[in-house]
């Protein structure tokens, strides 16, 4: 990796890493489950009685609840960071000196993109293990599965096409609009993938209506990266998948691929 490209990631995570937002999720997060521990330890006969699979089993589906809801605030954290990462530049007026460096546009635009998804993912890693550790400790055995750790990878993608999302909002923006387009497009794409993609092809153009006609645009022309919550939800809780994935893997490569490239080249041709 080239050194400007190493100063642009690092600079990025040390930048964001100084988040008042940052830093209140992070020692929220940290007493929320250290408050869960103390509570599982406390009635742990209740969960499990003496039986230690009963244990292992309850520890298990407890453990994937909490990464449930880890992978929600792991979503506004990913939107919040995607916002400002770019804006911050431009409000601080910094964007000049960067561009002095030796890299291009587009190298920037990547450069900063990888150092958010690394601080976003440093957050859910740190979260994830301090469960797995403390939640163990409460049911006196090691409670992590493969599933997990699975489930784990696919959020590491979920949430890289979330910053994405909200970086070309962001581009288009200000800051809070920014927000609220990439909470309610993320929100109306999740509703039409869950009503759109388990039906038929030739059951979804039927009834056709005004509203219908919304719910086909954000299903077939934004990132449906609901698909990568659902499968790493259905890892989580019932640790399989229910669904045929490539017809929906091909989607969202393609359309945030196109997301991505427009992002790429708003930046290339932004007058700063």
């Amino acid at each position: 990796m080239k050194a400007q490209y190493k100063a642009l990631i690092i600079d990025t995570f040390l930048k964001e890493l100084r988040s008042k937002t940052l830093i209140f999720i992070f020692l929220a997060t940290t007493a929320s489950i250290v408050l869960g521990h103390l509570i599982l330890s406390a009635f742990n006969q209740d969960l499990g009685g003496e039986n230690g699979a009963n244990i292992g089993l309850a520890g298990l589906n407890i453990l994937s609840i909490n990464f449930r809801i880890l992978n929600s605030i792991s979503f506004i954290i990913a939107a919040v960071f995607g916002v400002s990462v770019f804006r911050s530049d431009f409000q601080n007026n910094i964007i000049y000196q960067y561009l002095t460096f030796p890299v291009s546009r587009t190298e920037y635009f990547f450069s900063r993109i990888f150092g958010t998804w690394l601080l976003v993912m440093s957050y859910y890693a740190y979260a994830y293990l301090l469960s797995v550790v403390l939640f163990s400790l409460a049911f006196k055995s090691f409670i992590l599965s493969p599933m997990h750790l699975l489930s784990f990878l696919i959020l590491g993608i979920y949430l890289l096409l979330v910053i994405f999302i909200a970086i070309f909002f962001s581009l288009l923006m200000n800051k809070i609009g920014a927000l609220f387009a990439t909470f309610s497009t993320s929100i109306a794409a999740a509703i039409s993938f869950g009503i759109y993609s388990p039906l038929p092809l030739n059951e979804t153009f039927q009834h056709f209506s005004v509203m219908r006609l919304v719910g086909l645009i954000f299903y077939y022309f934004f990132p449906r990266i609901s698909f990568l919550d659902s499968i790493s939800s259905n890892l989580l809780i019932e640790g399989k998948l229910d669904f045929t994935i490539w017809p929906q893997i091909i989607h969202l490569l393609l359309i945030s691929s196109v997301y991505v490239y427009l992002a790429n080249l708003l930046i290339k041709r932004k007058d700063f």
